[in-house]
């Protein structure tokens, strides 16, 4: 793969990325809130569910559904593109540090899914976080040191480094009564921000192209002769 390619490539990649960020999370706070005025205006759609019945439909319950669909499509485009985005690495630190990042979401998705298992779903959720966050952190902290990275594509794995941290912060602020969720939910508003501009970097920071190397020159025909 030339530069050129590789550079398009990675730009193409990490725009996907962006946009899927954007589809997963604005689908998942319309959801909610469509959820919450569906149960609200139509409470026995929740008498129904729990009887055994089928619900009554609503306008804002099929809104719901199609907001988590869209999730869906959001994480699947973020998972396609980031295991692209780990192929065209081209050293085998960087591709390593890439993988983790991979990984670690992976885990953490598959965490939110393991915490609906009764009784052991909350160590497996506990279990999973702890390693999908470490592998996340070491990622992220690898890349922002790269020594193949532009100066923005570093700069922008710092962000979503710091991010991740900020992240960790507000999950254990959360605990706090009363102002805890409160202020927990300002820090993910924040921080969702700021990893967008994190990724943002890294598209800009694509590798700088260079120059295809110089051919040989044919090697000048001898003009001297043998004279006698």
């Amino acid at each position: 793969m030339n530069t050129l390619n590789e550079n398009s490539s990675w730009s193409q990649y990490t725009g996907m990325i962006i946009k899927a960020i954007w589809i997963y999370t604005i689908a998942g706070i319309f959801g909610a809130i469509f959820g919450a005025i569906d149960r609200i205006l139509n409470p026995v759609s929740i008498l129904a569910a729990l009887s055994g019945e089928d619900a009554p439909g609503s306008a804002f319950g099929t809104l719901d559904t199609i907001c988590q669909i869209l999730v869906i499509v959001g994480y699947v485009l973020f998972f396609l593109n980031i295991k692209k985005f780990v192929d065209i690495q081209t050293t085998d630190a960087d591709r390593k540090a890439a993988k983790d990042i991979y990984i670690a979401y992976i885990l953490l998705i598959v965490a939110i899914v393991a915490d609906f298992i009764p009784v052991i779903g909350g160590i497996a959720w506990l279990v999973l976080m702890i390693i999908g966050y470490v592998k996340l952190l070491s990622g992220f902290k690898a890349l922002k040191t790269s020594a193949t990275w532009t100066d923005d594509a570093r700069s922008g794995a710092g962000l979503i480094y710091s991010s991740t941290i900020w992240l960790l912060v507000g999950a254990v602020i959360s605990i706090i009564p009363f102002v805890g969720g409160f202020l927990n939910a300002l820090i993910t508003l924040v921080i969702f921000f700021t990893i967008l501009r994190g990724w943002k970097k890294i598209q800009a920071g694509a590798p700088a192209e260079t120059a295809a190397p110089a051919q040989p020159k044919p090697a000048a025909a001898d003009s001297t002769t043998d004279t006698k």
